[in-house]
């Protein structure tokens, strides 16, 4: 694997710039992973010593005599280090060193971690929460546009608006998320993200980039879905099961497949984003 955590300790060559970090995920890792915890807070001390020599002269009625003194002293620098900065680094090259860091998605098993490189695209439909009426009237005059007859056309219309309405009213109840996917050479992942772990303020990322964000990135997470094909029918799938189970089965299954992962991706569970940035020549 050509990347940084090739090295037993954070290579110079390389700085990594962070779009996401799962710190809690990190934290239980490093604790795992560290005979002595995890540290929150640690001190760095240092004295400075020094010493100061002279001559004096006494003269006592008729004697007269002389000396040298010496004074001692003494400087303390007294430095807090917060260790979370570079916990991140640590814990990606302690996992890489104990052999918990797979490099391909498809070769991965489900709960285990993989460290890929790709391209990402994240999508904020948080902000579409409030648009689905509006998406709904605009879908239903697309999809009747075609009809010449006006007074028909009327008619379709109005009764594609109240479907796409009744729909757009289920959509907009259900969580709205931060989502993003990866593309690799080995297989494509879709996966969420929690905000107050972005280290990019989403907002930015629609209007600098769209969706697409450019360059290549890594990505360190669990790989805990497999696409459609490849995945075993579960066995608590094919039971026989409540009217109102197998309902909630069939809608679930639909919504996931309207706002969230397609059938053909992997899922993962991001616990780190980040691009590395070379040293110039």
């Amino acid at each position: 694997m050509q990347s940084i955590v090739e090295q037993s300790s954070p290579s110079e060559e390389y700085l990594s710039d962070y779009a996401y970090i799962d710190s809690v995920r990190l934290s239980h890792y490093y604790g795992q992973l560290s005979k002595h915890g995890v540290v929150t807070q640690s001190k760095r001390m240092s004295k400075t010593l020094g010493k100061d020599f002279g001559n004096f002269k006494v003269k006592v009625a008729v004697a007269e005599g002389g000396g040298h003194h010496e004074t001692a002293s003494e400087e303390s620098i007294e430095n807090q280090v917060d260790p979370s900065f570079s916990r991140p680094q640590e814990t990606l090259d302690a996992l890489y060193e104990a052999g918990y860091i797979g490099e391909t998605i498809s070769d991965a098993r489900i709960g285990s971690l993989v460290l890929a490189k790709g391209h990402l695209s994240i999508f904020d439909i948080r902000m579409m929460k409030e648009m689905w009426p509006h998406i709904a009237e605009t879908q239903a005059t697309t999809e009747t546009a075609h009809i010449a007859n006006p007074a028909q056309r009327k008619n379709a219309h109005a009764a594609k608006k109240k479907e796409h309405e009744s729909n757009a009213k289920i959509i907009a109840q259900v969580p709205h998320s931060v989502q993003g996917t990866f593309v690799t050479d080995d297989g494509d992942a879709w996966f969420t993200l929690q905000p107050e772990y972005m280290r990019i303020n989403p907002e930015d990322i629609v209007f600098k980039h769209g969706c697409d964000l450019g360059g290549e990135w890594h990505v360190l997470g669990i790989v805990d879905a497999l696409p459609d094909h490849l995945s075993p029918t579960s066995d608590v799938a094919t039971r026989v099961n409540s009217g109102v189970e197998e309902g909630l089965r069939v809608m679930l299954t639909m919504l996931r497949y309207i706002l969230g992962r397609p059938p053909h991706r992997y899922g993962i569970t991001p616990i780190m984003i980040f691009r590395t940035m070379k040293k110039l020549d």
